[in-house]
Order: C-alpha cells, then structure tokens, then sequence
C-alpha cells in the first residue's frame, strides 16, 4: 500500500523534523495524532494539515494544484523553552521540505522515494496560546502553547 499525497506530506514534514531535532535537541518528541501529545511527556511538537484547497491549473482539464495548511503545535514545559523551540522549527521550516512518497507493508514503512520538494509559502504566522486562566490550572501539556501555520504545496498538477 502506498499513501496519497496528504499522508506523504505530513511523514516527509516530520521525518525532516525528527532528523534536525535529534541533530540538535535531545528528547523532543514529533507526533502527528494530536490526542497522542497529551499522553507522553514535553517538550511535543504536533505536525498535521488542516485545510486543502485544488486550484484549477488550466481551463478545459480537471487538473488542479494542492495547497494545504500546515500546523505545527508546540508543548513545552516552560516559555523559555516554547520561545526556543518556536524559533527553532521556524527556522528548520522556511526552506521547505523533501517531498517523498511512501510505500507501507503491515504498517511499517517499507521504503521511501524522493519524488519532489515541499514549498514553504511565508507569511509563516506563530500563535501563542493563552487559555486566560492561571497556568497552575490547566494542564502541564496546556500551560506552554504555540502553534505554527503556514501554506504548503509540492507545486505539482493532480489528475
């Protein structure tokens, strides 16, 4: 089995990203499941695409263009660290990304080819989360917050 598009451009995101943090952080974790986040431990980085849009790319063809909004949620355990971390990933991010497509036998990656680049579109926007409640009250996966959005695409037609 081999995953489409969407799934191919979230693991290439975050194979790209486990390799810089492992390079040059220790024990940050890179998930895609957003419920998954609160059940290990910070610092967290969640990588997921929200809205996709098709853009025709020329009249008289049902071919479009895919662009898609990437999110990248930030859980730190405190705002030295979630300052840190933000910088850091946008820095990894600007240059975008290699595009692989992914081939899956029970599961497991089976292999991985290079079969493209995934552009970075600026402006990249950076939220700080601030649920207006004392820290103290919410959860430790709560209290340092961040999100990460940017539009994405891999610049090619799609039948």
């Amino acid at each position: 089995m081999a995953y489409r598009q969407t799934r191919n451009q979230e693991a290439s995101i975050i194979d790209a990203l486990k390799v810089n943090f492992a390079a040059d952080w220790s024990n940050v974790n890179i998930e895609m499941t957003f419920a998954r986040v609160y059940e290990i431990s910070l610092p967290t980085l969640c990588v997921r695409l929200g809205n996709v849009s098709h853009s025709s790319v020329e009249i008289g063809t049902e071919s479009t263009k895919r662009s898609s909004q990437l999110l990248i949620d930030i859980f730190a355990d405190n705002d030295g660290q979630l300052r840190d971390l933000v910088d850091y990933t946008v820095e990894k991010i600007k240059a975008g990304f290699v595009y692989y497509d992914y081939v899956i036998t029970s599961g497991v990656v089976d292999s991985k080819t290079a079969n493209g680049r995934i552009s970075v579109k600026k402006p990249i926007e950076i939220t700080y989360i601030n649920f207006d409640d004392n820290k103290n009250n919410l959860d430790t996966h709560d209290r340092y917050r961040s999100l990460i959005s940017a539009e994405i695409s891999i610049g090619k037609a799609e039948a």
